[in-house]
């Protein structure tokens, strides 16, 4: 042979032949199997195009000067039947203008006779490399649209919020209703969901944008140093105070304070926030003059507050203090329309920062990171996105082969695919359908794709939809 077996990519594809002449067919059906393709020959055309509407194909190769049908109705036909179908011409009587009317009117090749198997298979790998590529211009077309329309907040140089959501559509609006005030918010969700950014957007929507910004993580700061940090200490007032030291309040002043985990705050400190809160002022440790606190406080936790209220571990009068404005944030496993926004938005940021050519997600890939369940939230979807970028190793799109497996994921993956068909209510119908419609949903819609990938003909799968009553704005 000519050449060798190419990538499997290449030889998976199914081939139809239409050309009146026999020999031309065995001779190409020959030299094409050799290669490894699946291929179909018809001397008739319209039997040729019935057989590929029952059973489709990815590529036509098509004589244009026959007697019953010429190559332009069969192109023509063939677009009516499948439009992701590519066809490629073959001609004795090759000339300019029927080259250029063949490309116009939608062929992806077109080469005259004779001409060898080597150069009929690079047509076909040509073919293989503008479909390959037109899907994912139309998918990076797609993401990038759906990225673009779904920012609900942008600071300067880097994105905060996104989402398309209604939830998180309509804690944007909040955010806005909220930011123009001094009142104290309290964020409430768990770990992961993003509360910290939405303490950012919260600060750079207000009249104190252009003021500080500071967090404490209120878990991390030992309960005997806390007051310090917080309110600051004049020299000598303790045992190591060597110097005069203004503590966040100061440092925060004008701006915006966020109190992360506010829950885990011990109760004496607890009362000291309280007073900062109602007096709007504070006192430095060593000194006996308070001082004016110009700083907004925002707190968040991924507790129950009110649980611990009852359990006399938070105060009652600071949780009311705390609960003037609440932002409430649900998992991600509640809003996983934003599941594509977010993976797309660390895939472009971690392909940036790491200098590599990924501009998207593959379709299957973004499938799989969708039907995830996500315990820790953005900030494990985050994490396995810059896993999977880290190991990938080819430009374009992220693959699904390329995503990196975590065991809680997996897990809890587990836990939801036994719990998605309570037995109970299970029926064949319902499985079936689910079926045939994630079938359509895996190929946007094409029935011919979807009815090959569950290995049935074309009719077949149609009248199965109908049976099912699948309409097409269902699909």
């Amino acid at each position: 042979m000519e050449n060798s077996v190419a990538d499997s990519d290449v030889t998976k594809m199914n081939l139809v032949l239409i050309d009146d002449d026999a020999m031309v067919l065995r001779s190409l059906k020959t030299a094409l199997t050799d290669f490894g393709f699946t291929v179909s020959t018809f001397e008739e055309p319209l039997k040729g195009l019935e057989w590929i509407e029952e059973n489709g194909a990815d590529i036509v190769i098509s004589d244009i000067r026959m007697p019953s049908c010429d190559g332009f109705e069969v192109l023509k036909r063939l677009k009516e039947i499948d439009p992701q179908c590519d066809l490629i011409f073959i001609t004795a009587h090759g000339q300019m203008e029927t080259a250029i009317r063949a490309l116009r009117e939608g062929a992806t090749d077109f080469f005259e006779k004779p001409f060898t198997t080597f150069v009929l298979r690079a047509a076909i790998e040509r073919t293989r490399r503008f479909r390959m590529l037109s899907q994912q211009k139309k998918v990076l077309a797609d993401q990038l649209n759906l990225l673009n329309n779904e920012l609900l907040y942008r600071n300067s140089s880097h994105y905060i919020m996104l989402g398309q959501s209604a939830g998180m559509k309509n804690i944007a609006k909040e955010i806005v209703d909220i930011a123009n005030s001094n009142a104290t918010v309290l964020i409430i969700g768990e770990s992961g969901t993003g509360k910290e950014l939405v303490a950012h957007a919260v600060h750079q929507s207000s009249p104190r944008s252009k003021q500080p910004f500071l967090t404490i993580n209120c878990a991390s700061i030992p309960e005997d140093l806390f007051e310090s940090e917080m309110f600051g200490h004049r020299r000598g007032s303790f045992t190591g105070a060597v110097e005069t030291r203004g503590g966040y309040i100061e440092a925060a002043s004008g701006g915006t304070l966020f109190l992360d985990e506010i829950g885990d705050l011990p109760l004496p400190a607890q009362s000291k926030i309280l007073r900062l809160l109602e007096q709007k002022s504070y006192l430095p440790i060593g000194e006996h003059k308070e001082r004016t606190a110009d700083v907004r406080i925002i707190a968040a936790t991924n507790q129950a507050l009110d649980c611990l209220v009852k359990e006399k571990k938070f105060r009652e009068d600071l949780y009311y203090r705390l609960t003037v404005c609440n932002i409430n944030l649900p998992p991600l496993r509640d809003r996983k329309e934003d599941i594509p926004l977010l993976a797309l938005f660390f895939v472009l940021q971690f392909a940036s920062e790491m200098g590599k050519s990924i501009e998207g997600i593959d379709p299957e890939a973004m499938r799989i990171l969708i039907s995830r369940d996500y315990p820790g939230n953005i900030r494990e979807l985050r994490n396995i996105v810059e896993s999977s970028v880290i190991r990938c190793r080819h430009t374009g799109l992220l693959r699904k082969e390329d995503l990196s497996e975590q065991p809680s994921v997996i897990k809890n993956n587990g836990e939801s695919a036994k719990n998605a068909w309570p037995m109970e209510t299970l029926r064949l119908e319902d499985v079936e359908r689910r079926l045939y419609l994630e079938a359509l949903n895996r190929t946007n819609n094409n029935v011919s794709a979807a009815a090959r990938l569950l290995g049935l003909s074309r009719g077949k799968f149609r009248r199965r939809l109908a049976s099912l009553n699948i309409t097409a704005d269902e699909a």
